[in-house]
């Protein structure tokens, strides 16, 4: 095979099915982080809340389907950065626990494992004021182990694709078969 055979077999529009299993994969690795933490894994903030605040962050609206994504914004006392929960619906289960001056206890992940899972590292994934639990983790945990098994199934599908076809293009390319020793003379110069 000579190297622009190579380059090609390697570098086609198939390739876009290699990404996408990539992507996917990388979602179902952070989907099963997620599932394997644990309400103690998680970095503790306590302090009373100075600042809650709503933020629209993203707006869609088009002939088809309507959608807001709203931030909730939550500042405490002893931290310099906020806090976030992102929703598609109105924050009242959040809001009508918790006032300014309310002494609140914040679990987030880890900044170190941050990047692996769906969520940053300053959302909140538990969120209790006094004996409430606001936000309960566990919920969140059990909907991503679903997740786990439907971005797994996604990029080994995708996989499946990249490879069948990047198979049938080699073989394609070797039918096509090597240049024989008679056509030495008509080969490109190097």
């Amino acid at each position: 095979m000579t190297k622009k055979q190579i380059i090609s077999l390697i570098f086609h529009n198939d390739t876009f099915a290699l990404m996408g299993a990539l992507v996917f994969l990388w979602f179902s690795i952070g989907s099963l982080v997620d599932y394997n933490y644990r309400l103690e894994d998680l970095s503790k903030h306590s302090g009373k809340v100075i600042e809650i605040d709503s933020v629209i962050t993203r707006l869609k609206d088009n002939a088809v389907h309507k959608s807001v994504t709203k931030e909730l914004r939550l500042a405490i006392d002893t931290e310099p950065e906020y806090f976030t929960a992102i929703t598609k619906k109105d924050f009242g289960y959040i809001t009508n626990f918790i006032s300014i001056d309310d002494t609140v206890q914040i679990f987030t992940k880890k900044k170190v494992w941050g990047i692996f899972g769906l969520k940053k590292a300053n959302d909140i994934n538990h969120l209790i004021k006094g004996d409430t639990i606001v936000i309960d983790f566990e919920v969140y945990r059990q909907r991503s182990s679903g997740f786990f098994f439907l971005f797994l199934i996604v990029a080994f599908t995708f996989f499946a694709i990249y490879y069948f076809r990047t198979k049938k293009r080699h073989q394609d390319i070797i039918s096509q078969g090597e240049p024989d020793a008679s056509d030495i003379n008509t080969l490109p110069k190097k």
